[in-house]
């Protein structure tokens, strides 16, 4: 899944330098957008807008747009029809949650730029990492 992470960071990278802005997509769309490509979860647009917000900490530098987008995915893939107790579902989101803190200190979108955010690269190798552990936990 990291490949995919790091192709859809570069996609910004194709167009003019003045233009990137307009192209940019946020860590929790990242996420989720190489999760549906990575695992088929044949989600639309819709998906993606509803993730948005999320980004930047929810663009208040809160709660890590990288971690909250993979949640996404793991709900997408894991939330079971009703009647249930969706114990797979939480298991997968503890462990991810856990996972994830180990791997960066933190949860918080502040904390996490400031250790791990590359000068030159943004939050791409967050979401790179991320990827890397959220393969971990689907995998186990």
């Amino acid at each position: 899944m990291k490949n995919i992470v790091d192709k859809l960071n570069k996609e910004e990278l194709a167009h003019p330098l003045d233009e990137q802005p307009l192209y940019h997509k946020n860590c929790a769309e990242i996420m989720l957008m190489a999760a549906d490509e990575q695992y088929k979860l044949g989600l639309d647009e819709r998906f993606f807008k509803a993730v948005c917000p999320f980004g930047g900490g929810f663009q208040t530098e809160n709660t890590c747009g990288a971690l909250l987008g993979a949640l996404a995915a793991i709900g997408l893939m894991y939330t079971e029809e009703r009647p249930t107790t969706n114990d797979k579902m939480k298991e997968k989101t503890k462990q991810f949650v856990a996972e994830f803190e180990k791997e960066f200190g933190a949860l918080d979108c502040a904390n996490i730029k400031a250790h791990h955010r590359s000068e030159t690269e943004g939050c791409a190798p967050v979401k790179i990492r991320t990827a890397e552990v959220f393969e971990r936990v689907i995998n186990d």
